[in-house]
C-alpha cells in the first residue's frame, strides 16, 4: 500500500469524523451494561488570544441500574450537584454520592494544567496585531488557529522508546458576519454561508505527525491549525469555540489496522513464493545448461556425418566432372577431326593458292631489289661529312641569331627609360610657365611622347620576351637542331649498314628460286594426305556416340549425390536451428533467472522492506496512537474500573465595541 494512500485515508477518516462529532457539544450516551461510566466535559474560559482564564469541569456519572452509592475520584474544587438534590461526602479526592438509581450532574473547577491549548494570531495588511489593537480596523485580514499538545507519553516501538502525543483532534466554529468579512477563505478547514453570516469550521490534530513520523508534504497533511483570510470592514469577532476529543481516534473503525494484518500474511507468502520462484528459475538455468552442453556433442556428431556427406557429393562431383572432361575431350575430338578434315581440305586449296602464289616471286623480287639499291646510296649521301656540316651548323646559326636578338631588344628597351627623362624634363618645364597655352601645347607633346615610347616599349618588351631562353622560339630551334643531329645520326648508322643490306639483298635474290620449288613440292604432299580424311571422320563418330552414354550414366550419379548433400544440408540447417532455440531457451532461462532474481531483490524484498521500515512501523504507532485515544479517559480524575470518556471546549472572549451587542 502507498504510504501516501494510506495517510491520506487515515487523514480523511479522522477529518470526516472530526466534522461531524465538533458540532455535538452536548453530553452523548455511553453504554456499558451494569457499569458506571464517567462523561466528562472540560470548559475552557480564554482571552481574544486563547489564553486560558478560568477552567469549569461538568461530570456526568451514568448510573448503570446501581441503587445505593456512586462513588467517584476528582481533583475539582468546588463541587455542586448541578440537576438534582442528591448529596455527597468527599474525602480528600473521593466523592461519594447518595445516589440511589439517578445518574449523577455535577460541576467543579480546577487549575490544572490543561493538557491541550488554542493560540491565536492576527495579521492586518501582512503586520501582525493584537485583537484589541484591531478593533476597528478595515484591511486584508489573516486568522491564524494553531493548536498546541501538552499531553505526551513514553511509547515502545519496535524495541525503541517513542515520545508520541495523545491524539487529540480539534475544531474551532468562528463564525462571521458579511456586513464586516467578505472574500472568506479558509486553508484546513469548511465554511458555509447561510445568507448573512459565514460559518466557518477549522480543524487540526497537534502532534499527530510527530507521532506517526511524519516529515515534509507528509506532515502537511495532517495539520496543526488553520487559516482564515478574509477583507475585513470595522473590525470586531464574536466568540470563538473549539473542542478537542482525544477518544475520536478510538470511536472510529480504522478498517486498515485489520487490512495490514491482512498485508503482512500476504506479503511474507509473496516473499516466501518469490524465493521459490528465484530459486526454480536457477535450477531451470542450470539444466538448460546441461541440455546445451549436451547438444554440442549431437552437433559434434552431425558435423561429421555432414563433412562425409559433404566429401561423398564432392566425389560425384569429381567423377561427374572426370566424366564431362572425358565426354567434353571425345566431343572435341570428334569435333577437332571434322575439323582436321575441314583444315585438311583448307591446307590443301591454300598450298595450291600458295604455290599460284609464289611462282612468280623471282621476277616480282627483282624489282624490290632495284629499289634498295637506289636507297642505301642516297643514304650514303647524307651521311657524308660536307652535308652533316652544313645542316648543324645552319641550325646552331639561328640558335645564336635569336640570343643575339634578345641581347639587342633587352639594350633598346632599357633606352626607353631616357623618353621618361624628358617627359618628366618637359613636365617641370610646362609647371613653370605662367602662359596656359604654352603650358598646354608642351603637355600634349608629353602626352604623345609617352603614348609612343610606352607602346614601343610594350613591343619590344613582347619581343625580349618571345627570344629569351625560355620562350618557344628558342626551344623550338634548340629541338630543331637536336633533331637535326638525330637524323644525321642515324643516317650515318644506316649507311655503315648499307653494305650489309645490298648483301642480303643479293642472298634473297637467289633464295626465290628455292622457296618456289618447295612450294610446289607441299602443294603436291597437301593432296596425297586428303586421301586418308573420310576413314577417319567415321571413327570419330562412333567414339562420339559412345560418349553419350557414359555423360547420361554421370548424370544420375550425381544427381543422387546432389540430393543426399540437400539432404544433409537440411538436417545442418535444422540442427542449426535446433541449437539457436537451444541458445535462446538458455538465454531465456538466464534472463529468467536473472529477472526474478532482480524482480526479488527489487521488487519484492524493497517491497518488504518497506513495509518493514515504514508501513509496519506506521502501523505501530496507530495502534499506539488508538491504544493512548482508549487510556486517556479523564482530565479531572476518575475511579479505577470505571469506564470515562473526556472532551474539551474552549472559548475565547470575544473582541467588539461596547455599543455592539
Amino acid at each position: 500500500m502507498n504510504r501516501n494512500r494510506k495517510i491520506n485515508r487515515i487523514s480523511k477518516t479522522l477529518i470526516s469524523g472530526l466534522l461531524v462529532t465538533s458540532l455535538v457539544v452536548s453530553n452523548g450516551t455511553y453504554a456499558a451494561a451494569q457499569k458506571i461510566s464517567k462523561d466528562e466535559s472540560v470548559f475552557v474560559n480564554a482571552d481574544e488570544s486563547g489564553a486560558t482564564t478560568k477552567i469549569t469541569v461538568s461530570n456526568w456519572l451514568k448510573n448503570a441500574g446501581i441503587q445505593g452509592t456512586l462513588q467517584d475520584e476528582t481533583e475539582l474544587k468546588d463541587i455542586q450537584n448541578v440537576k438534582g438534590e442528591e448529596t455527597f461526602t468527599q474525602e480528600g479526592d473521593i466523592v461519594k454520592w447518595n445516589a440511589g438509581s439517578e445518574d449523577i450532574y455535577y460541576q467543579g473547577t480546577t487549575d490544572k494544567e490543561l493538557p491541550v491549548g488554542v493560540e491565536i494570531q492576527y495579521e492586518l495588511d501582512g503586520k501582525e496585531i493584537s485583537a484589541k489593537d484591531l478593533l476597528g480596523k478595515s484591511g486584508k485580514l489573516t486568522m491564524k488557529v494553531t493548536y498546541r499538545n501538552y499531553s505526551k507519553t513514553t511509547q515502545t516501538i519496535e524495541g525503541e522508546e517513542q515520545e508520541m502525543y495523545t491524539p487529540f483532534v480539534m475544531a474551532t466554529g468562528v463564525i462571521l458576519p458579511d456586513d464586516k468579512f467578505t472574500n472568506v477563505e479558509v486553508e484546513h478547514g469548511k465554511m458555509i454561508n447561510e445568507g448573512s453570516n459565514s460559518i466557518v469550521v477549522g480543524f487540526g490534530m497537534p502532534g499527530m505527525s510527530e507521532s506517526l513520523d511524519l516529515e515534509g508534504e507528509d506532515a502537511d497533511k495532517i495539520p496543526d491549525g488553520f487559516t482564515i483570510t478574509a477583507e475585513v470592514t470595522d473590525f470586531s469577532i464574536g466568540n470563538t469555540f473549539t473542542f478537542a476529543s482525544a477518544s475520536m481516534l478510538s470511536d472510529l473503525e480504522l478498517d486498515d489496522i485489520d487490512d495490514l494484518d491482512d498485508l503482512e500474511d500476504n506479503l511474507k507468502k509473496l516473499v516466501d513464493s518469490s524465493d521459490d520462484l528465484v530459486q526454480g528459475s536457477q535450477k531451470l538455468s542450470e539444466k538448460m545448461g546441461e541440455l546445451e552442453d549436451k547438444f554440442e556433442d549431437y552437433q559434434d556428431g552431425e558435423k561429421e556425418l555432414n563433412k562425409g556427406i559433404k566429401k561423398l557429393a564432392k566425389g560425384g562431383e569429381t567423377l561427374q566432372k572426370g566424366v564431362k572432361e572425358y565426354t567434353d575431350g571425345v566431343d572435341s575430338l570428334a569435333k577437332g577431326t571434322q575439323s582436321y578434315v575441314n583444315g585438311a581440305k583448307q591446307v590443301t586449296e591454300g598450298n595450291q593458292k600458295l604455290y599460284e602464289a609464289v611462282k612468280n616471286m623471282p621476277s616480282s623480287y627483282k624489282e624490290f631489289s632495284d629499289g634498295i639499291q637506289a636507297y642505301t646510296k642516297g643514304v650514303d649521301t647524307l651521311a657524308e661529312p660536307t652535308t652533316a656540316n652544313q645542316l648543324t651548323s645552319g641550325a646552331d646559326a639561328v640558335i645564336g641569331g635569336i640570343g643575339t636578338l634578345n641581347e639587342n631588344l633587352g639594350t633598346l628597351e632599357s633606352s626607353y627609360d631616357n623618353y621618361k627623362l624628358i617627359a618628366d624634363g618637359l613636365k617641370a618645364q610646362a609647371a613653370q610657365i605662367e602662359d596656359s597655352t604654352q603650358k598646354a601645347t608642351i603637355l600634349a607633346y608629353v602626352q604623345k611622347l609617352e603614348e609612343l615610347y610606352q607602346g614601343q616599349k610594350a613591343s619590344v618588351g613582347a619581343l625580349v620576351t618571345a627570344t629569351n631562353a625560355e620562350s618557344q622560339l628558342k626551344t623550338g630551334a634548340s629541338q630543331v637542331s637536336a633533331g637535326i643531329k638525330k637524323v644525321l645520326s642515324g643516317a650515318q648508322e644506316i649507311s655503315q649498314n648499307s653494305s650489309a643490306l645490298r648483301s642480303a639483298d643479293q642472298k634473297m635474290t637467289s633464295s626465290i628460286g628455292t622457296l618456289t620449288a618447295n612450294v610446289k613440292k607441299l602443294s603436291e604432299g597437301s593432296k596425297t594426305l586428303s586421301s586418308n580424311d573420310r576413314k577417319l571422320l567415321a571413327g570419330a563418330k562412333k567414339i562420339l556416340k559412345a560418349s553419350k552414354s557414359v555423360k547420361s550414366g554421370s548424370k544420375e550419379l550425381i544427381q543422387g549425390a546432389g540430393k543426399l548433400k540437400k539432404g544433409s544440408s537440411q538436417l545442418h540447417t535444422a540442427t542449426g536451428k535446433v541449437a539457436e532455440g537451444i541458445t535462446k531457451l538458455q538465454k531465456g532461462a538466464d534472463d529468467l533467472y536473472e529477472g526474478m532474481n532482480r524482480f526479488d531483490r527489487e521488487g519484492i524484498q524493497k517491497l518488504n522492506q518497506v513495509y518493514e521500515e515504514d508501513m509496519k512501523t506506521m502501523k505501530n504507532r496507530l495502534e499506539k496512537l488508538v491504544d493512548m485515544s482508549k487510556d486517556y479517559t479523564n482530565f479531572s480524575g476518575i475511579s479505577e474500573g470505571m469506564d470515562g470518556n473526556v472532551k474539551f471546549v474552549i472559548e475565547t472572549a470575544e473582541v467588539k465595541k461596547e455599543d455592539e451587542e
